[in-house]
């Protein structure tokens, strides 16, 4: 399957729950700024190869590929920095709280699960750190920076207004069906999660780009009102990195 055209600027270019990439591969969004390119998110590793044809594919350069937006540091998120960025020069951005372990593959990229499932890769650098409330603009597109930890303490969304309307990209820290999902692995909080969906629902977004699963093109934040409201009802806990 070769890359898909999502809205006029974003481009599904990897992830194995679509047989987009390898498997292993998160979400990646490729997002067309008007002669560049940046990417949310590298995946993990694998599927480089996949998501490069895919790029190419869709009738962009690799080569124009200015940054990798890093939503954070699991290793299905940071698994191909390396190999993309040597095949693009590409920059490698990520909140500073973690970029230690992006760049030591350190115990919040959960490596060992990643060795159990048979999957290995490369440390990279890191080019540019966050805190959260920058904006980067990246061609003629401007994406805002919102720190939202929980799911792990470096937790990135980024934010860009296409048609009048906000396209968020959640990474792990909101799903677009209203559903919880997390791994509670080194650096979760419960509280700091809960803070950050209703940082997510003040932004009122129109369209929702998760890290896994299904995204919305209406309605984004509906969903995270659902999963505000989760919070106070029975849940059933899933894993995902």
């Amino acid at each position: 399957m070769t890359g898909v055209r999502l809205t006029d600027k974003v481009y599904l270019v990897g992830g194995s729950a679509y047989g987009v990439s390898a498997m292993g591969d998160c979400n990646l969004y490729l997002i067309d700024c008007g002669g560049k390119l940046a990417l949310i998110d590298t995946g993990g590793g694998a599927g480089v190869p996949d998501v490069l044809d895919n790029i190419t594919g869709l009738g962009f350069d690799p080569k124009t590929l200015e940054y990798a937006l890093i939503t954070h540091c699991h290793y299905d998120h940071i698994g191909g920095n390396k190999a993309l960025k040597e095949a693009t020069g590409c920059r490698i951005v990520a909140h500073e709280s973690e970029v230690d372990d992006i760049e030591n593959l350190g115990e919040l990229t959960l490596m060992k699960m990643s060795l159990d499932e048979g999957r290995e890769f490369s440390a990279e650098k890191v080019d540019l750190s966050l805190q959260g409330d920058e904006r980067i603009e990246i061609g003629d597109v401007e994406f805002n920076v919102i720190h939202t930890p929980g799911h792990t303490p470096g937790g990135l969304c980024y934010v860009m207004v296409e048609d009048g309307m906000a396209n968020l990209f959640t990474g792990d820290t909101a799903s677009a069906d209203g559903r919880l999902g997390f791994i509670n692995g080194p650096g979760y909080d419960h509280e700091a999660w809960k803070r950050s969906i209703k940082k997510l629902i003040s932004l009122e977004p129109e369209r929702l780009f998760p890290g896994h699963g299904t995204f919305r093109l209406a309605g984004g934040v509906t969903a995270l009102q659902n999963l505000d409201r989760s919070w106070n009802v029975p849940w059933n806990v899933t894993a995902r990195g």
